[in-house]
């Protein structure tokens, strides 16, 4: 049966959107509101904006919103169910036995495969205690039964069919594991497991669910791959998967920046030494998805690899990737044969936290990585590399951080910022010819919020702010007024207003009528101004109660409410005065007209 309507208002009403989507977006307090980087697209002025009070959002740039259901939904993927069982957890509301939803195909795909490799994971935990190898492994890491249980370490067994034969007894299709990437199939059909004599590290999405693993060899064989992962699957998708992510979100928001290292047994290391806002990649070289992935909860990241040639080299790809996704970054090299997690065990915390704070900015390590791998005494070799670096730099999207980069290079090689910047392929391609006009910078980013979107009068904008925001003018209007919306002069005012009166006759809650648009039965265009409408209106600042001035909300949108029906009563008496005027023209003789005339004005 599905979800009592009752329940997932209660669900909704009791949770904090602000809270939720905190999670994986940066958000800060504008007026009533919280604005961030849309989560959802790539963009440089904040264009998302989420309203606390009525439990939605809304990204002026690419047209998202919804409510709390909607963002877990869009962000991680869920289905409806999925979602509200995600929020009913988190505010303490238990969904009541039998409440399903009919899934689509590929969702219940997706649902088989996390289970099963939850299933998984939870056979491999069970397993640990009973391999000598992984427990010697453990303690010789010095891995603290916290960090064990934090980061649910397993081990797989010896065996070629241990977890195959396991699971399929619980239930799962022999085509459900191999989907999972957890056995492969042999041509002559027979089974078996691809993880065997190796600890596990489950990989998990942002909501926290298994969608993977990592595996390290326990084998002594040199023939064995040190670490293997999982394949690609419906599920898991490596180049867009940090380990670790959904332990670190909140200190990474908290902290401001993420901390970004290349092992799993360096995320758990570091963690283990409080530095929580830290995670790994999965597997592969840094992505522009993980970047994206990032840039939706911080704009500053700080990048970890050892001192050897692969990680000074796999450090200026991942510089270069951050620097043209709009990233401030940093870079800790650690000492060569060094990894965090060596540091930790063998030198000790506070070793550790001293060498990850040696921090080179981006141009000192560039500068430091092209002098360590090209001989600069060579003039001509020192002048291609100059202007290799500030080419570099050309793609930053943000102009001052880019000339910020480019006056540290010039300090650092003592060439002219000006003569920098005219080596750059985009100051010869966008050098302004002769009387050429330059575009005013003022233009060049769009504003936050777009101007309205369909054309409505501005004592309509005024009585729907006020009946969006507030239940008590939504029921005053309706009940104490008796209003009908279909004397509003614009269409789309009219259909959203008729709506709100609806929804007001269904809802017994208090909630402001704003808080249901997402449920509310209308147009595209409609629900589009219904946002601008809730997104755009300012209150007083509260900072006038500092002067004394007690400022009442629902008294502000009551009189927001009385000021549009006096706006539109005159407007209603000029068109009324105006067309009577134009019947006297041609009944200049008629007297009842010319007493209504009077009577109206």
């Amino acid at each position: 049966m599905p979800i009592p309507s009752d329940i997932i208002s209660e669900i909704r009403d009791r949770a904090d959107i602000v809270s939720v989507i905190g999670q994986y977006v940066h958000l800060r307090q504008r007026g009533k509101n919280f604005v961030g980087l849309c989560p959802f697209h790539t963009e440089k002025t904040p264009s998302f904006n989420v309203s606390p009070e009525l439990g939605i959002y809304k990204c002026f740039g690419c047209g998202k919103s919804g409510d709390v259901f909607t963002f877990l939904q869009e962000y991680n993927g869920l289905s409806f169910l999925e979602a509200v069982r995600t929020v009913a957890s988190s505010v303490g509301i238990a969904i009541p036995e039998g409440a399903e939803q009919a899934p689509s195909p590929a969702d219940e795909h997706r649902r088989q495969l996390i289970r099963a490799l939850e299933a998984a994971r939870d056979y491999y935990r069970s397993q640990l205690e009973k391999h000598v190898a992984a427990q010697r492994f453990i303690h010789d890491r010095g891995l603290s039964q916290a960090m064990v249980e934090r980061f649910q370490l397993g081990a797989a067994p010896p065996s070629w069919t241990a977890l195959g034969d396991a699971l399929s007894a619980q239930g799962f299709a022999i085509d459900v594991l191999r989907d999972a990437g957890l056995v492969a199939i042999r041509d002559d059909g027979s089974q078996y497991d691809r993880f065997r004599n190796r600890v596990m590290f489950p990989i998990w999405n942002t909501a926290g669910n298994v969608i993977g693993f990592g595996a390290r060899t326990l084998s002594n064989d040199p023939n064995e791959p040190k670490y293997i992962n999982s394949p690609q699957t419906a599920v898991y998708d490596k180049s867009a998967t940090f380990y670790g992510l959904h332990l670190a979100r909140h200190k990474i928001v908290h902290e401001q920046h993420a901390v970004i290292v290349e092992g799993y047994m360096d995320a758990i290391a570091l963690h283990a030494a409080g530095i929580e806002h830290c995670v790994a990649t999965s597997g592969t070289a840094l992505t522009e998805q993980h970047i994206e992935i990032l840039r939706r909860l911080t704009k500053r990241v700080v990048l970890v690899f050892d001192g050897d040639t692969a990680g000074w080299n796999a450090a200026h790809r991942a510089v270069g990737l951050a620097l043209r996704s709009g990233m401030s970054v940093d870079v800790v090299i650690l000492p060569e044969g060094e990894d965090p997690d060596s540091l930790v065990r063998t030198r000790g915390v506070e070793i550790a936290r001293q060498q990850l704070s040696k921090r080179l900015s981006p141009i000192e390590f560039l500068v430091a990585w092209s002098k360590r791998t090209n001989d600069w005494s060579r003039p001509d070799i020192a002048t291609q590399q100059i202007r290799a670096l500030a080419e570099m730099l050309t793609p930053v999207p943000d102009s001052i951080y880019r000339v910020l980069l480019l006056r540290e290079l010039s300090d650092r090689v003592g060439i002219p910022v000006d003569l920098l910047q005219r080596t750059t392929p985009a100051h010869r391609v966008h050098q302004p010819q002769r009387n050429q006009r330059v575009p005013s910078p003022k233009h060049s980013e769009p504003p936050t919020t777009p101007p309205p979107p369909a054309p409505i009068l501005p004592e309509e904008v005024e009585l729907l702010k006020a009946v969006l925001l507030s239940r008590n003018a939504a029921q005053t209007l309706f009940d104490e007024y008796v209003f009908d919306p279909a004397t509003l002069p614009t269409a789309s005012a009219r259909q959203l207003l008729e709506a709100v009166a609806e929804q007001l006759q269904t809802d017994s809650s208090q909630r402001p009528p704003g808080s249901a648009l997402p449920d509310l039965n209308i147009p595209d265009h409609v629900r589009t101004l219904a946002e601008w409408l809730i997104f755009t209106h300012e209150f007083p600042s509260p900072r006038w109660s500092d002067h004394g001035i007690e400022l009442d909300r629902d008294r502000h949108l009551r009189r927001l409410l009385d000021d549009a029906l006096g706006k539109l009563e005159e407007r209603r008496l000029k068109h009324r005065i105006e067309e009577l005027t134009k019947q006297l023209q041609q009944q200049p003789d008629n007297v009842e007209l010319l007493q209504q005339i009077k009577r109206l004005n």
